[in-house]
C-alpha cells in the first residue's frame, strides 16, 4: 500500500463528498511548523487601482485678440500648474490572518484478521467511511459558520445606506391555493433581487455567487413557475448535485442545517484554511497531501499486542470571512474592513387576516 496514492485517493473521495465544504475559498499548508492556535497569514489583494486625474494643459489662447487669421503656436502653451505625478502604491495587498483554531482527525483499525480474511476493496471498506466522516463533519461546521457569520449588521447605518444591509422578507402562511403558491414565491423573488443589489452596490464580483437555502425555501422555489429547475443528478460531485439551479445570478445550494432563510455571498466571502505537520517520526508511514485546497496527512501505525493496523486522516483548519481593506469605499462613504461580500435573508411567515 502505498500512503502517497492513499493519501490521494482520500482526498479525491473528500472533495467529491463535500457540499458546503466545497465552497469557501480555500488555502492549504503542508509540513506546517506551527500548531493550533497558530494564524496564517493569506494575502489579500487589493480591489483596484487607483487613478489620477488632471488637466491636460490650460486653454491656449490666440494671442491677438479678434484676429482670427493668427493661430496659437505650441510656445503659447504653459506647463500645468499643478503637479501630475500618479500616486504611489498602485499595488496595495494586505495579509489577511487566519487562525488554525482546530484539529479534526478519525482512524479506523483494521486487525490481523481482518486484513487476512475481510478486507477486500480497500477504498469502499477503509477510505469511504473515512472521508465520509470528515466530509459531513465540514458541512455542519461550515453551515453553522455560515449561520454565525455572514451578515452585515456590523456595518453602520451610513454604511447599510451606501452598501445595502440584511433583507427581511415575510411570505404568508402555506395553505396550498395556486394564489397562495405565487405570493409566496414572489416575495422569494423580491428578496432575491434586494440581495442582488445590495451585492452589486458593494461591487461583489458577479460570477461565483451562491445562495444556500433550507429545504423549505427550495419547496418555495420549486413551486414558483418562475423557477427552472436544474438536474445535475447524474454528476458524482456533491456540491453539483445540491445546485437545484440558477436563481437571479445565483447557484442555489440546498442543505437541511438551514430553516426559513437564505445566505447570499460570493465564493470569496469564505476561506477555509487547512495545516498537517509532517509526519511523525513514530509512525510506521504516512503522507501528506494536497488536492483542491484540502491539506490532509494519514498515518499509518502498528499496536504490537493486538497485531493491528491503525489508519487516520487528521488536518488543522480555520475559517474566517473575507473583509475588505481599510480604504475601501463606495460612493464616498468609507466602508473599510468591514464584511460586505454576502448577507442574511430572514423569512417570517404571517397568518393570513382573521386566521
Amino acid at each position: 500500500m502505498d500512503p502517497k496514492q492513499v493519501t490521494i485517493a482520500a482526498l479525491g473521495l473528500l472533495d467529491r463528498q463535500l457540499t458546503l465544504g466545497n465552497i469557501p475559498a480555500r488555502y492549504s499548508e503542508l509540513n506546517f511548523t506551527g500548531g493550533i492556535g497558530d494564524v496564517i497569514n493569506v494575502n489579500r489583494p487589493s480591489r483596484s487601482i487607483p487613478v489620477k486625474e488632471s488637466g491636460i494643459s490650460d486653454l491656449i489662447k490666440n494671442p491677438i485678440t479678434g484676429d482670427k487669421n493668427v493661430f496659437a503656436a505650441a510656445t503659447d502653451r504653459p506647463l500645468p500648474s499643478t503637479s501630475r505625478r500618479p500616486p504611489n502604491g498602485f499595488v496595495n495587498e494586505s495579509r489577511f490572518p487566519v487562525q488554525l483554531t482546530t484539529l479534526v482527525q478519525n482512524a479506523s483499525a483494521l486487525g490481523m484478521e481482518q486484513v487476512a480474511f475481510d478486507l477486500k476493496a480497500f477504498g469502499s471498506q477503509v477510505l469511504a467511511p473515512l472521508t465520509r466522516g470528515m466530509a459531513e463533519y465540514f458541512d455542519d461546521r461550515i453551515a453553522a459558520f455560515i449561520k454565525a457569520n455572514i451578515t452585515r449588521s456590523g456595518l453602520s447605518t451610513a454604511q447599510k445606506n451606501a452598501v445595502g444591509g440584511d433583507v427581511t422578507v415575510s411570505i404568508p402562511q402555506y395553505d396550498g391555493t395556486r394564489e397562495n403558491l405565487m405570493e409566496r414565491a414572489l416575495a422569494i423573488r423580491v428578496a432575491f433581487v434586494d440581495a442582488r443589489l445590495a451585492l452589486r452596490r458593494a461591487e461583489v464580483p458577479a460570477s461565483e455567487r451562491y445562495v444556500i437555502v433550507g429545504p423549505e425555501v427550495e419547496a418555495i422555489l420549486l413551486k414558483d413557475p418562475e423557477f427552472v429547475s436544474v438536474d445535475y443528478s447524474g454528476d458524482t460531485n456533491a456540491l453539483r448535485r445540491a445546485i437545484i439551479g440558477s436563481y437571479y445570478g445565483f447557484d442555489v445550494v440546498v442543505h437541511n442545517s438551514f430553516d426559513l432563510e437564505m445566505y447570499f455571498f460570493h465564493k470569496s466571502a469564505l476561506l477555509l484554511t487547512s495545516a498537517c505537520p509532517a509526519i511523525p517520526m513514530g509512525a510506521v508511514t504516512g503522507s501528506v497531501q494536497d488536492v483542491n485546497g484540502i491539506a490532509t496527512r494519514m498515518l499509518v501505525d502498528y499496536d504490537y499486542d493486538l497485531k493491528a493496523d491503525t489508519i487516520g486522516l487528521d488536518t488543522m483548519y480555520g475559517m474566517a470571512t473575507v473583509k475588505e481593506d481599510p480604504d475601501y469605499n463606495v460612493r464616498g462613504t468609507v466602508i473599510g474592513e468591514k464584511f460586505v461580500r454576502g448577507l442574511k435573508v430572514a423569512i417570517t411567515e404571517t397568518a393570513p387576516v382573521g386566521g
